[in-house]
């Protein structure tokens, strides 16, 4: 059958009503049936029929569609200096997250599942360095903040009063992975697999790379890692999540880059988005003012962590730096050094407006100008 054949017969019985088809007709029917079974695949180069509607293979101008920004799902990070930059982490893409040993990128998520969980949404944790019990406790101190802390020696613990709340509320919103059920890569993507469509799951977290078995795949080391990331970016779409993927970086003598991540390439270009984060010490400082010729008084210095993008597919930002101030007790990054972190568990309350009925409004607004719609990674750039 020729192509012209094909639309022929297609124009022929596109409208045709079976009560009405002669013998003749019906016999040409099934004959065309039988054949266009066999044509599937060049169907796709046509854009399918009414009978079996299938995606062009190639689009012609008039047929692409402008996306409809109003239906992105995002996860909002709780970082001003993220969100006001790239509007949070869209379901359907994958995530890389690196940063040296002692960076916080590994606590910056497990405050991220909190966020998303105030948000309503769901997440799953892979940790494949650290039990459950010591995951849920470094969440419980997060979800606790400073305020429901109690102070023993140099720790801390959340007082008791406000753990069942907590526990409580955490339930299937946050979900730990059992490691007693093994770290091999094909195990847990399966399982994962079966979470998702099971308990509608909107975020995971897979901390991290180096922790998974990957023998499973083919192929040299660098083969396997760019195999999963690549299964990882498809499962982030088929299944409509938000994958974050903590990938540690090879060993670098100057700043951490996105090049430095360990691996090869296909791994951060696989990404929709890639970040590091780093923390604000002499190191950081020299080799920034190395690379970027900061000056030493630049307002960067003056906080403790900062979340840098280096890729966002999305809206094209990258080389943007994101602030954040690290909590010690409670293992939150915050937007100011006094902000206080609410989530679901606790009442609601009054947010406090920066006026007293004593100041005309001349006051200090406790830093929540970075509220305002003043994009955050824009005062910082423009500070160095």
């Amino acid at each position: 059958m020729t192509r012209d054949e094909y639309f022929q017969l297609k124009q022929k019985y596109a409208n045709a009503g079976f009560e009405n088809m002669t013998d003749a007709e019906m016999s040409e029917f099934v004959s065309y049936s039988n054949t266009f079974a066999k044509l599937l695949d060049t169907v796709s180069l046509f854009g399918g029929d009414a009978l079996n509607p299938k995606p062009r293979m190639f689009y012609r101008m008039k047929h692409i569609r402008q996306a409809d920004r109003s239906k992105i799902v995002s996860v909002k990070s709780g970082l001003n200096g993220v969100d006001g930059r790239i509007h949070g982490f869209n379901k359907g893409e994958l995530s890389i997250v690196s940063g040296t040993n002692g960076s916080g990128k590994s606590t910056w998520l497990s405050q991220i599942a909190l966020e998303a969980a105030t948000q309503g949404f769901s997440s799953v944790i892979f940790s494949g360095e650290l039990r459950a019990p010591r995951v849920k406790e470094w969440l419980m101190l997060q979800a606790a903040g400073r305020d429901s802390l109690v102070q023993d020696g140099w720790m801390y613990h959340v007082e008791s009063s406000a753990r069942e709340k907590i526990e409580n509320w955490m339930d299937e919103k946050i979900y730990v992975y059992n490691n007693d059920f093994g770290l091999a890569v094909k195990q847990i993507m399966k399982a994962l697999e079966f979470f998702t469509l099971i308990m509608d799951v909107d975020v995971i977290v897979l901390d991290n790379l180096m922790s998974m078995d990957l023998r499973e795949y083919p192929g040299d080391k660098y083969e396997k890692q760019t195999a999963l990331t690549m299964e990882l970016s498809n499962f982030a779409k088929k299944r409509n999540v938000h994958i974050f993927f903590v990938c540690h970086p090879r060993k670098s003598m100057g700043l951490l880059r996105k090049e430095d991540i360990s691996g090869t390439a296909d791994i951060t270009n696989a990404a929709d988005n890639v970040l590091i984060v780093h923390r604000v010490n002499n190191d950081f400082k020299n080799r920034t003012m190395d690379f970027f010729k900061w000056k030493a008084d630049a307002a960067i210095y003056n906080c403790s962590n900062v979340v840098e993008i280096c890729k966002n597919r999305d809206l094209g930002v990258q080389d943007v730096f994101a602030e954040s101030y690290f909590d010690q007790p409670s293992k939150l990054f915050l937007n100011y050094r006094d902000e206080y972190r609410h989530y679901g568990w606790e009442p609601e309350k009054e947010e406090w407006t920066g006026e007293t009925p004593f100041d005309n409004g001349k006051h200090d607004d406790g830093g929540k100008a970075a509220e305002t719609g003043e994009d955050q990674g824009d005062r910082l750039e423009a500070s160095v």
